[in-house]
């Protein structure tokens, strides 16, 4: 008889010391990782917006490519011949 309660309370100390060792592993390494997860999360959002922004950049400047640019190798002045002063 004295043998199995021997057991049980070696069986409940495990138990208690598996509780604890979950209960201070979550208590401590939750954080960490939250942080490494959101920071991760941040990092890519981030290259994500400059990935975006550096696409936009090239859609909205139409001259950027200078085979795009009509003036870039015609000799004509296109302001040349404007009238500025409706008096004369």
């Amino acid at each position: 008889m004295e043998h199995q309660t021997h057991e049980k309370v070696i069986g409940g100390v495990g138990v208690l010391f598996l509780i604890v060792g979950a209960v201070v592993g979550y208590w401590f390494g939750y954080p960490k990782g939250l942080d490494a997860g959101v920071a991760q999360e941040k990092a890519v959002q981030k290259a994500r917006e400059e990935a975006l922004a550096a696409e936009a950049a090239k859609a909205v400047n139409p001259f950027e490519n200078t085979a795009a640019n009509p003036f870039e190798t015609s000799p004509a002045n296109p302001y040349q011949n404007i009238k500025i002063n409706p008096f004369e």
